[in-house]
């Protein structure tokens, strides 16, 4: 899907394979001039040569057939962003159209990667005006992720230099953005769930999750997956308004990667996936 020259996929077969989270995205609507933003939040900040970018790719979930995304608009130097694929209705979630923009460069990218601070990728505009809400897609939890019926090459990534590789980290706030101001938001949609963290990664005996949490109280369940989808273990968490930290014992756990989730009564959010020594 994405185009990049000789030098920088060199660079990029350098990189271990190992993925370090560092980046997390972000959707957003603007009543005022009408279109969609999608940002990174990077949690790290990455000087020259560490900010070398070569690839990246942008998935989002729309109603099916009323979401054609038009007038792209680039908001960094270098960095070209085209809506070059498309997967409609699939079996895994019939409801929606799933849009990816890849990025294209000519070369390679420099960006100004600051921890904590957002950074407009690119905007755009729907052709058929304001039809409900979009998602950007999770990595970690949505139902079309790969491998899928379409063999669709779906989800968010973006490889930097310092990251060790691709460098997605989730979603910052709710993934869902709804472009009607009077629209009433399911409860998954108000979920308050704002930063989280999972150290140390790689982990022997034990992780550390952190949750910033701006919604009400809520007993959530910590899950943990392994590579193939089974869940391994679960903990309850009970969420506060504020920081929460929860301590998980994973020492019983064989060496691998694993995904962890945190799910309340009728929502599910993936967190980040760590590795097992």
């Amino acid at each position: 899907m994405n185009k990049v020259n000789t030098l920088c996929a060199a660079v990029l077969l350098f990189l271990s394979t190992a993925s370090f989270a560092q980046v997390q995205f972000k959707l957003a609507f603007s009543q005022e001039t009408g279109r969609y933003t999608v940002s990174i939040v990077p949690m790290a900040t990455y000087s020259n040569p560490q900010n070398i970018t070569g690839t990246g790719q942008v998935t989002i979930k729309v109603p099916t057939n009323n979401f054609d995304p038009v007038d792209i608009v680039d908001h960094l130097t270098g960095m070209h962003w085209e809506a070059n694929a498309r997967n409609n209705a699939p079996t895994e979630s019939p409801e929606f159209d799933y849009i990816s923009f890849g990025l294209i460069i000519q070369g390679i990218a420099f960006p100004e990667y600051q921890a904590g601070v957002e950074m407009p990728l690119f905007s755009f505009q729907n052709a058929y005006g304001c039809n409900g809400a979009i998602t950007i897609v999770d990595n970690f939890a949505d139902e079309f992720m790969p491998p899928n019926s379409q063999n669709a090459n779906i989800g968010n990534a973006l490889t930097i230099l310092g990251a060790g590789g691709d460098a997605y980290g989730g979603i910052v706030g709710s993934p869902v953005c709804n472009c009607d101001p009077n629209a009433v938001l399911s409860a998954k949609e108000e979920v308050g769930l704002t930063s989280f963290k999972i150290f140390p990664n790689p982990a022997s005996d034990f992780i550390n999750i952190k949750v910033d949490w701006a919604g009400v109280a809520d007993d959530a369940t910590i899950q943990i997956m392994d590579a193939t989808g089974k869940q391994v273990k679960t903990a309850p968490m009970d969420l506060n308004k504020g920081k929460n930290n929860q301590k998980l014992q994973v020492s019983d756990l064989v060496p691998g990667s694993y995904l962890v989730y945190l799910s309340g009564g009728d929502w599910k959010i993936g967190l980040d996936r760590f590795s097992k020594h």
